[in-house]
């Protein structure tokens, strides 16, 4: 019995030594892993909008230059705003409500961006299912090309999920980019 007593004790001590051994030989860096790649602050930025084209009702892209953000979600907004301002050429249509506000944006680590818009975006359409169209994919397309960590948008209006903007496109879940109808 004192034999297995000894055996335990010593084990222990030798246990809790090890824990303060010196570490020989390379150590790897510990890496804390980033949640979200810090963009390049100062300057300006080219990004891609997706407008429709008057004639063809096709997407067409415009270049704009917004500031850059410290990080990425920040970069997203301000694309996003560039984009409701609508297009500066006469041969575009615009595809999001003028009067409609994004509240926020926010970028999971799976690659899906959460844009929570003001309900102007719904109220603000026609009730088309083209116009819908482009609301919904001008918005998922011009995110998912300028920034490569978008892979999918779930657009929620007003802090929630809704079934549809305007009856014809479901926006349950997160949806990825689509250039072409």
């Amino acid at each position: 019995m004192f034999a297995a007593f000894a055996v335990v004790v010593i084990g222990a001590i030798a246990l809790w030594g090890a824990r303060w051994a010196p570490v020989t030989g390379p150590v790897a860096p510990h890496v804390v892993p980033k949640t979200e790649t810090p963009a390049f602050e100062g300057g300006m930025r080219s990004v891609t909008l997706f407008f429709v084209g008057r004639g063809d009702y096709a997407f067409r892209e415009e270049r704009r230059e917004i500031e850059r953000g410290a990080i990425t979600a920040e970069e997203a907004k301000r694309t996003l705003a560039e984009l409701a301002r609508g297009p500066g050429s006469a041969d575009l249509a615009p595809t999001v409500p003028r009067e409609a506000r994004l509240y926020n944006l926010f970028i999971d680590s799976s690659g899906t961006a959460y844009v929570n818009f003001s309900k102007e975006l719904r109220d603000g359409l026609s009730g088309g299912a083209q116009e819908e169209l482009y609301a919904v994919f001008s918005i998922v397309n011009t995110l998912a090309s300028n920034f490569p960590r978008i892979a999918r948008v779930q657009i929620l209006v007003e802090g929630a999920e809704i079934q549809t903007l305007a009856g014809h496109v479901d926006t349950r879940g997160a949806l990825q980019p689509q250039y072409v109808f």
